[in-house]
């Protein structure tokens, strides 16, 4: 590994440097799930590729982690920010481009009445959670084991593996988490009939059911009967059913997973894909729910009770920049729907030919995918059903071996190797990837680490 090290660091010495002086005056460089083996900082992207600061070129698997669906800095997303930002990046009052954004989004949503806007993924799952407490007058919340819904409070939860499967319980991700904030959490078993069994016995207490239609830490496509089931008995039981599609919204489909699984929940929440690359948070759903939304202050009904409403701000809200480049990139993917027939190809011959080679050589590892998104493991035991089965003391030393390989070979995977595909990535980039792949685990069993 020094060796390969050695001559990575003479490729990018502009890298190695920013990495020393980032030390110095950053808390946090940069999160744990970019935290790469080796350092490297990027100065340009486009379409398929990623250029670092020394000027060396890669093949992009990271994605962004997942918004560029059309790849980076794509045409009509950069010339339609050039035309609007002469006219000033941030008003805090209204503009003119959210009402055109909101109603490409309700067309597109199936769920959707009505949206909002907010900041990121985050923002929007932390104030969905609120509205449904609102409006339901509950403030319990669930959601299954491998889900991930933000970094607020409410939602890092990590399955505990070795509690009840069909009664999970869970732990904190992370310390400064008050217990209080999440005993109004629980876990449901992942793709357990158990899960309904659950949600049917706390009704009473439950708001609202999260889920990510397909896992970023497990993606599969055999999971639609499942969601069907999901937003039936919370139906049945009075519980608000949400799909987190932040990674899936305007990736699986068009539509997202409720267009491609069709299942259509009441509320839902969008990041990545519709922002066009800026930052961006959407609640979506029904129009009774979104009015909680809505109302400002407090309506009395003639009994004295007081309509459901909820207190948000952000004060990059719906701003200009983001409204122009989600109207770009959203109408393109309106527009060409052969994009997604290219990505679920390329994703699929990607997924397709990796584990064929794993299997054929005898080698512990596993790419797990949802047509463009995938997971890549190196651990025994092939393909999983939950999280549960994912190897929590997997080799760090295999893992970084194959990654600096990955990035001597021209091709950049995250460390935690969830990846994803654009509509620019060509046939010819996925031969390349595939081909660095194959010749990295190669030199990661050479070395005996697998």
């Amino acid at each position: 590994m020094s060796n390969l090290k050695d001559k990575l660091d003479l490729k990018t010495p502009t890298s190695n440097d920013l990495y020393l002086k980032s030390e110095e005056v950053l808390a946090q460089q940069i999160v744990d799930t970019v935290s790469m083996p080796y350092p490297v900082f990027i100065q340009a992207a486009k379409g398929s590729k990623l250029i670092d600061v020394d000027g060396n070129e890669y093949i992009d698997l990271v994605g962004g982690f997942g918004p560029h669906v059309l790849g980076h800095a794509p045409d009509v997303v950069i010339d339609a920010l050039k035309e609007a930002v002469d006219n000033g990046v941030q008003f805090g009052l209204h503009n003119p481009y959210q009402e055109q954004f909101a109603r490409l989004l309700v067309d597109a949503i199936p769920c959707a009445d009505k949206v909002v806007f907010c900041n990121s993924g985050t923002e929007a799952s932390m104030f969905a959670i609120r509205a449904a407490r609102a409006f339901t007058g509950r403030t319990k919340i669930a959601m299954f084991e491998g889900g991930f819904h933000g970094a607020h409070d409410y939602v890092l939860a990590k399955v505990v593996t070795s509690s009840d499967v069909d009664n999970p319980d869970f732990y904190s991700m992370g310390q400064g988490i008050p217990e209080a904030t999440q005993s109004n959490t629980m876990m449901l078993p992942y793709l357990n009939d158990q899960a309904f069994n659950l949600i049917r016995k706390h009704a009473d207490e439950l708001a609202l059911v999260l889920i990510e239609p397909v896992q970023g830490s497990n993606p599969r496509l055999d999971v639609g009967d499942f969601l069907t089931e999901l937003v039936s008995v919370c139906n049945e039981a009075g519980v608000l059913c949400l799909f987190d599609e932040v990674i899936t919204g305007f990736r699986l489909a068009f539509g997202g997973a409720q267009e491609f699984f069709g299942a259509k929940p009441d509320m839902a929440i969008y990041g990545k894909a519709p922002g066009g690359g800026l930052p961006l948070g959407v609640i979506a759903g029904r129009g009774d729910i979104m009015e909680v939304f809505t109302r400002q202050f407090d309506i009395y009904n003639d009994d004295g009770t007081i309509e459901p409403s909820i207190f948000t701000a952000g004060t990059f809200s719906g701003n200009p920049m983001t409204m122009t480049a989600g109207t770009a990139a959203v109408t393109y993917m309106r527009d060409n729907p052969e994009i997604y027939r290219n990505m679920a190809e390329n994703g699929t011959r990607l997924a397709e030919e990796v584990n064929l080679f794993c299997q054929q050589e005898e080698l512990p590892a596993a790419m797990s995918s949802a047509l463009s998104l995938f997971y890549f493991r190196i651990q025994t035991g092939g393909q999983i059903k939950s999280v549960r089965n994912i190897d929590k003391t997997s080799n760090k030393a295999a893992d970084d071996l194959f990654c600096l390989n990955l990035l001597d070979r021209g091709v950049i995977m995250g460390p935690m190797h969830i990846g994803y595909i654009s509509a620019q990535h060509t046939s010819q980039d996925i031969d390349t990837v595939i081909k660095a792949i194959k010749e990295s685990l190669l030199e990661v069993r050479k070395a005996g680490l697998i």
